[in-house]
């Protein structure tokens, strides 16, 4: 294997892309080599300093499908895996598969609160103002369903007679969500014009905790 087969190589065979032969072949070249030896040392720094500085989480299920489908050119090259080849290809588009590699490995947080009490409503509201303290980044979402959504509810109170409402408009401008299930309100009898304009509709609570989860990767709490 010479000099410019190993460099092209590199990237794949440190992410454990290379089949087994090409593998051998490299690791060959590289005990004999002292200059691609020096240049996987550097790879493999670089790696180590991105791994030490950013704080990985998986990428939501949908997002992986859509940059595996985009990626998923056929090999090009003895000992590529599927998709190396379109990588390798064009240095353009290695750096574009570099850019969203970076810009996604440290997606925001997300997180779905999921209220089915109202009882427990003033308990939820302290817990997410410690999340948020502790997090200011993290995305919530937070889903009433059942006896869940009557804190929402135009003119609701907690246990010592204050409205909720206020609180619920505060954590609306610091990016909280708040979305009450439509259901609910049918299967109870309660108008959709009682529920307050910091709060939206949504068909189904359950569904859309489902849909947050599966679709954008969001985590799940029940309090």
């Amino acid at each position: 294997m010479s000099c410019k087969e190993t460099t092209r190589l590199l990237d794949a065979y440190v992410d454990g892309e290379l089949d087994l032969a090409a593998g051998l072949h490299l690791e060959e070249h590289l005990q004999s080599c002292a200059h691609c030896g020096a240049s996987l040392a550097r790879l493999k720094a670089l790696r180590t300093s991105l791994r030490r500085g950013v704080e990985l989480e998986t990428a939501p299920d949908g997002l992986r499908s859509r940059l595996r489908a985009r990626f998923s050119a056929p090999a090009r090259g003895p000992g590529l895996s599927r998709g190396w080849g379109l990588a390798l290809a064009a240095p353009g588009i290695a750096a574009l598969a570099l850019a969203l590699w970076l810009g996604f490995a440290v997606p925001e947080a997300r997180v779905v609160y999921h209220i089915t009490s109202s009882a427990t409503a003033s308990t939820a509201l302290r817990n997410l103002a410690n999340h948020l303290q502790a997090a200011p980044k993290v995305k919530i979402v937070v889903v009433a369903h059942n006896d869940g959504v009557d804190f929402l509810l135009r003119g609701a109170r907690d246990a010592s007679g204050e409205a909720f409402e206020p609180a619920v408009r505060r954590f609306l401008e610091r990016g909280v969500e708040f979305r009450v299930c439509n259901n609910t309100l049918e299967r109870r009898g309660i108008n959709a014009s009682r529920v307050i304009p910091a709060a939206a509709l949504v068909p189904s609570g359950i569904a859309e905790i489902g849909r947050l989860q599966s679709q954008e990767g969001y985590s799940y709490m029940r309090l």
